[in-house]
């Protein structure tokens, strides 16, 4: 007696995702990328422990390095970091800072892209000490800035592009800093998949695609 054979399944392609080999982010001061817009704010951090006060404050827009200075600090001191220290509750901040000024722990940074004005503080001793807290500060790039930090952004997922691909993006795309990750992560991301040099060309063409699909 035959068996009837089972008539296999048809095998329908998978769209292939490329995979993300992006490394982790190395928050070392040495790691970090210099410009004009941060120079000041990466000695400033370095600079300890010879910091005029146990307690620093960390001050700049979104995107311009506060995490990685503050991560690398951290590295560096084993003291406190507080990112986004305007969202941490009252008893927490007022208590870290007196654990710093007393030499309790080896130092104290919080990071913050509000200044502590707006932090709507009610403790009348918190506003006093974060107000005598020295302050470093971060600013916006500028084109000198923002040059090598676009080429770097490239080169952390492994790319090197050429000047014309810098000036291109810096040209028609968001100038902020996490607006550029985000299309340089698309690009790179695009370019693997067609397996595809980085060009000018290939880069007009994923920022037209971003457009298209932003207008639908």
């Amino acid at each position: 007696m035959s068996q009837t054979r089972p008539v296999p399944r048809k095998q329908i392609p998978r769209k292939q995702i490329p995979m993300d080999l992006t490394p982790a982010p190395d928050f070392t001061f040495d790691s970090f990328i210099e410009a004009p817009s941060n120079q000041g704010a990466l000695n400033g951090v370095r600079s300890w422990p010879a910091w005029p006060s146990p307690a620093v404050l960390l001050l700049g827009p979104e995107g311009t390095g506060k995490t990685h200075l503050g991560e690398a600090w951290l590295k560096a001191s084993h003291g406190v970091f507080l990112d986004d220290a305007h969202t941490r509750g009252e008893d927490t901040l007022f208590g870290f800072i007196n654990r710093a000024l007393r030499g309790d722990i080896p130092g104290l940074l919080l990071a913050s892209r509000v200044p502590p004005t707006d932090w709507g503080v009610s403790l009348p001793d918190l506003r006093s000490r974060l107000s005598a807290m020295p302050k470093i500060e971060l600013f916006e790039p500028d084109d000198d800035s923002l040059r090598p930090i676009t080429r770097a952004l490239f080169q952390r997922r492994g790319r090197e592009v050429t000047t014309d691909v810098v000036d291109y993006l810096l040209k028609y795309s968001d100038r902020s800093i996490p607006a550029l990750s985000a299309v340089i992560r698309d690009i790179d991301e695009a370019a693997s998949s067609a397996k595809a040099d980085v060009t000018k060309v290939f880069a007009s063409k994923v920022l037209r695609e971003n457009m298209d699909m932003f207008d639908e």
